[in-house]
Formats: structure tokens, C-alpha cells, sequence
């Protein structure tokens, strides 16, 4: 470990891409990578091995930080518990102009990629997450300005991709974008959430057998998260979600059970074959603008619509 440690560092110093050659090699504890760019040989043929479960993170820090073209898993795992980062596959801490391209997550004991600490100006491209114990990607903590595209997450221990703004930060996440992924393969809780965030664009994603709603826009008061404003949701296709009993969520879920949800569109979506009922807004908190326009339901199990709270404005849907 100290080794991978002090190569990135001599990297650093040297202004040097840090490249690690196919084959694989065993990190003890947190790899951190700063301000530099790390290459693999690519995504099966370089695979990076954790074997302490409860630290096991390879950290990114500082400006123009870059991981690509690797497998990181872990050799075991351990219970999510307090959902600690150190027990991620990879955590943005903080970073600016980031990328992580092309990595194969695999076996992590809580998220596969998490941007925290004001993380911003990044990209997540092209990556394979699985059999995460927690979210597949996570973005928290006040990070911005993040584009989210073309990754597989599947199998994940809670949500696929999230963004959530908790009370105690001091602005939501704010300026995502979570464009044209693959998320299902029974991940056992939403598809795509936000859970308190503004200008949020969710785009051309298909979302499929995910245990709750596929897309879930949602200010939660049991996890004291702050509101949501400007969130759109464009030309995704979400089949059979909302699996898991009781719960019964719809294909789409919002809902409010804390603060202010407003100015909210659905447009262009497919959106099929929920597993309980098609559509849901919901909640006994403050709901204002919910637009579905140009939307098409097919709905063969429970209602196709439940709408029980907010200003709902309908436009040239089908099936509704």
C-alpha cells in the first residue's frame, strides 16, 4: 500500500500521469490519489484488490484528479452500518475538475462512487458499478456542477444514482446531470433519486427491476433533507420497478413528507409496467409544480395514477 501511496505522490511531484500496468495488486488501506491522473491498462485487464473491508477507498483530492481505465474491488466486505467512506470503492473528497472513466466497481461494503465535501466540475463516464452495499453513485455534501453519463450500475445495495442534500449542509447539490445510464438488475432500493437538490436534469436513462420507484424526487423528513426545486426529467424509459412489498412504490414517485418540492417536469418518458401502479405524487409536506407533458403510460397492475398532493399540470400524455 505505502508503495501505490508513494508513487502517487512522486507523480504529483513530477507532474506525472501515475500508469499502472495489467495484472493484480493489493491495496491494504486508502489509495489517495491528488491532483494527478491515474491510467489503468484497462478495465478487466488492470484490478486493483482491497482487502481491509473497513478502509479500502481509493481517495480523489485537489484539481484535475483523474481515474480511469480499471477494476477496484474489494476481497471482502463488511456490513454498511454508519455507511462510512473509507468503506466505499472510490470517494471524491472535495475535488474540482475530476474524471473517473471506464472503472469496473466491484464488492464495496457501502457506496461504489461517492462525491462529497463540495466535490465539482467532474465527470462520471463510462463505469461499471455492482454489488455495492449502499448507492451505486452517490453525490452529497454541497458538490455541484457534476455530469453523470453512459455508466451500467446494477445489483446495488440501495439506490443506482442519488443526489441527496441533507439539512446540515449549507447549499442543496446543485447543477447534475445523470444522462443516458443503464441502472436495475434488482438494486434494491430507487432507480434514480433526489432526495433535496436543485437543477437537476435526468436524462435519457433506462431504469428497469429496481425494488422501489424508478425515479423518485423526494424532500424526506426522516433523513432531514432540504428541498427540492428545478428538476427535470426527460426521455427516460422506466419498466417494472417499484417491486418490493409492502412499500408498492409506483414507476415514478414524488414525494414530500418535509420543506417545499416545486417546479418539477416530466417530459417525454416511457414509462412501463410498474410492478404495483404506474405514477405517484405524494406525501403531506408542501408539493407546487408537478408537470407531466408528452409522457406515455403503460400501466397493468394497480392505478396508473396517484395523485394526491401538488398543483399536477397535464400535457398531451398517453395513458394517464
Amino acid at each position: 500500500m505505502s508503495a501505490f501511496n508513494a508513487a502517487a505522490k512522486a507523480a504529483k511531484s513530477q507532474g506525472k500521469t501515475l500508469t499502472i500496468p495489467a495484472g493484480e495488486f493489493l491495496l491494504s488501506s486508502i489509495f489517495t490519489i491528488d491532483g494527478i491522473k491515474v491510467v489503468g491498462a484497462g478495465s478487466a485487464e488492470t484490478v486493483l484488490i482491497s482487502t481491509n473491508p473497513e478502509k479500502g477507498s481509493i481517495d480523489l483530492k485537489g484539481d484535475r484528479v483523474e481515474l480511469r481505465n480499471l477494476k477496484h474491488e474489494y476481497k471482502t466486505t463488511v456490513p454498511r452500518g454508519n455507511g462510512a467512506h473509507e468503506k466505499n470503492s472510490i470517494t471524491v473528497r472535495s475535488a474540482s475538475n475530476f474524471v473517473i472513466d471506464n472503472i469496473h466497481v466491484s464488492k464495496s461494503s457501502t457506496a461504489g462512487i461517492m462525491m462529497a465535501y463540495g466535490s465539482k466540475n467532474g465527470v462520471i463516464s463510462n463505469n461499471t458499478v455492482e454489488t455495492t452495499g449502499a448507492d451505486g453513485i452517490h453525490m452529497t455534501t454541497e458538490s455541484h456542477h457534476i455530469t453523470v453519463e453512459n455508466n451500467t450500475v446494477m445489483g446495488v445495495g440501495d439506490d443506482g444514482i442519488a443526489v441527496v442534500s441533507y439539512g446540515t449542509s449549507s447549499t442543496p447539490v446543485n447543477n447534475i446531470t445523470i444522462r443516458n445510464n443503464k441502472i436495475g438488475n434488482f438494486s434494491k432500493a430507487r432507480g434514480i433519486s433526489v432526495v433535496g437538490g436543485e437543477d437537476v436534469l435526468i436524462e435519457g436513462n433506462n431504469v428497469a427491476d429496481t425494488m422501489m420507484a424508478g425515479i423518485y424526487i423526494s424532500a424526506e423528513g426522516s433523513y432531514n433533507t432540504l428541498n427540492v426545486d428545478r428538476i427535470k426529467v426527460n426521455g427516460n424509459t422506466i419498466h417494472h420497478t417499484g417491486i418490493q412489498e409492502p412499500q408498492n412504490h409506483p414507476n415514478v414517485l414524488v414525494y414530500a413528507s418535509t420543506g417545499v418540492i416545486d417546479n418539477v417536469e416530466f417530459n417525454n418518458n416511457m414509462i412501463t409496467h410498474g410492478a404495483h401502479r404506474g405514477i405517484g405524487v405524494w406525501g403531506d409536506a408542501t408539493i407546487k409544480n408537478v408537470t407531466f407533458r408528452q409522457n406515455t403510460l403503460i400501466n397493468t397492475n394497480g392505478a396508473a395514477t396517484t395523485f394526491k398532493n401538488g398543483i399536477i399540470k397535464l400535457i398531451d400524455n398517453i395513458g394517464f
